[in-house]
Order: structure tokens, then sequence, then C-alpha cells
């Protein structure tokens, strides 16, 4: 068993790798390959522990995350991810950290573009915090798109957005005003925002638009019209989307979301008739994807810390 940090595996990472195996997992996911066990929360008088799990019989691969975070929802700290064999059921690694989790999200929003949107070039980003910064790292590292639209409620958070981009991916970045002119300005747009207010109204996708949100399963990032008005909406776990407590609850909005691997396999994700909309709700099995990646990188270069298991069980314990 190996154990990893994120200053153990950060120099293993190539985004365009990472990306296609979060492509990987969604065709897996088509194929019916993926079993998902819905998140749990648990409140321990103000402090939660969230935990999610998935098993890739294909793949070889069982395991489960877990985070805790306050009451606000802040302050998640350290992630962890359990990676097993799933035949042996062995543990295989445990990474504590967050590169993980954030490589996940910012993987999964860039795979989702390409695999429903593979020509596009113009891309918008409503949110320019961390999040954002990672979904435009892995997008840049796959797409390279010719123009980048972004805007958050904060000049200082966007300006700051803008020169990560130009120093770092070498991308020059337009600043919209609002919400409304980058969604009027682009055909795709990814929403990664921390508030709790809507973001992205029916008014403002009057033309077919492709939208990609990690948040609106839980909390009105895109109005509710805009979900009652779309045809079909595709997540990477439907379990967790149409959890109890959530914007999917009725069951005529339950009954729209299809696995966003299924909308790949018979190309609907790519229809551009209708307003297209891409729930990332943090699937445990992307985790997984890129923890079993990093850990056979980290085993042919004898990263982090090894620690010896036994290979024969232990028989009945004798008192």
């Amino acid at each position: 068993m190996r154990i990893l940090r994120d200053l153990d595996i950060q120099e293993l990472v190539d985004l365009p790798k990472v990306v296609e195996r979060m492509e990987a997992g969604y065709r897996a996911d088509a194929r019916g390959d993926i079993v998902t066990f819905p998140r749990s929360r648990f409140d321990a008088r103000g402090t939660f522990l969230a935990w999610a799990g998935a098993a890739i019989p294909s793949e070889d691969l069982l395991g489960y995350r877990s985070y805790a975070y306050n009451a606000e929802g802040y302050d998640r700290g350290e992630q962890v991810v359990a990676l097993y064999g799933y035949s042996s059921m062995d543990v295989r690694a445990i990474f504590v950290g967050r590169l993980v989790g954030n490589l996940r999200t910012g993987a999964a929003l860039a795979a989702a573009l390409h695999l429903a949107e593979p020509g596009v070039r113009e891309v918008g980003f409503i949110g320019t915090g961390d999040q954002a910064r990672n979904a435009l790292a892995c997008i840049a590292s796959v797409l390279r798109p010719s123009r980048v639209v972004a805007w958050s409620p904060t000049l200082a958070r966007r300006e700051e957005f803008r020169a990560w981009a130009e120093r770092v991916l070498g991308l020059r970045i337009e600043l919209g005003q609002d919400a409304a002119e980058v969604v009027r300005s682009v055909p795709a747009v990814i929403l990664v925002t921390s508030g709790e207010s809507t973001v992205v109204t029916s008014e403002m996708a009057v033309e077919p638009k492709l939208l990609l949100s990690i948040s609106a399963y839980r909390r009105p990032e895109i109005d509710v019209r805009l979900l009652d008005s779309a045809t079909r909406i595709w997540t990477d776990s439907v379990a967790q989307a149409s959890g109890p407590g959530g914007l999917f609850e009725p069951d005529a909005r339950r009954a729209k979301l299809h696995p966003l691997g299924e909308g790949i396999a018979d190309r609907s994700a790519r229809d551009q008739t209708s307003t297209r909309i891409i729930l990332n709700t943090g699937a445990a099995w992307e985790e997984l994807m890129l923890a079993e990646m990093m850990y056979e990188l980290a085993e042919s270069r004898d990263l982090g810390v090894s620690v010896a298991m036994p290979k024969e069980r232990p028989g009945a314990a004798v008192f």
C-alpha cells in the first residue's frame, strides 16, 4: 500500500492525460461499467463529514473519497481518497490532500466540454476562483480555445484570473461586464460560482447554449425554468443529482437526468437545437480513475510512503 500527499504526486500531473482519463471514465459509464454509491453527509454537531464511493469492475477499481466541512460549507481541509483493488479487495493507496479532487473537477469539466462540443473554440466562465483556474488549465490542454470570456462579481478577482491565464497559460482573457454578457457572447459556458443566488436565467439563454455547472444540483446556479424547459440534462452522477433536497427532487425533473456517458454514446449531448445542461456533481469514480493513474506512476517512481502489507491474511483470533 502507498500513502501519497499532494507534494508526492504534483510532479506526475500531465493535464492532457488527466482529461483523457476522465473521457475514458465517461465512456465506461456509457457501457454501464460504473457502480456509484450516493453521497452521504453526516452531521457531528456542526462539523460535517461527506462520503461518496464507487466501483469500476472493468478497471478493477473500488474506493471512496471523504472530507470534512463546517455548517457554512467551508474549511473542507484535506480530502482522503482510498483506492482498492476490486477483485483483491486490498487497499492499493491512500491519497491525502486536495490535488486529486481539484484535478478531478477541472478535468471532468474539460472532458465533458470536449466530448459534448469537440469543435468549440469560444468558451465563457462565470466564476474566476480556483475551480475556474483548474477547469481552464484542463480545457486549454485539450482544446486551446481562441476566445475566453470571464466574469465574476469582484473586479479584483476577475483581473487576477486574467493575469494568471495570460502568465501561466498564455491565453488572452476578455472580462465581461456581467453574467449575461458571457452567456450572450459564447456558445459554451462553464459555471464555477460560490454564491447562493441564480446566475444564469432563462432570459439570458434565448439561443441554444451549452451550460456546464458544478453546483446546480444543490443550489440554483441555473434558473429552475431552464431546468424545466430542457428536454434532457446530463450528469456524471444521476444518483447524486436526484438525491433528496436537490433541485431535481420533483419527478418531472428527475426523469430528465441521464448519465453523461449515455449522451456521448448516442450523441444526444451534441444536439445543438436547444440549450444543453451538463451537471458535474463530483462523482467518486472520477477521483478513483485519477487516483489509479497517479498510483501507477507513483509506484514506478517509488514516490510517497510505501507500507508493507502482509500477503497472508490472519486466521481467526484466539483469546
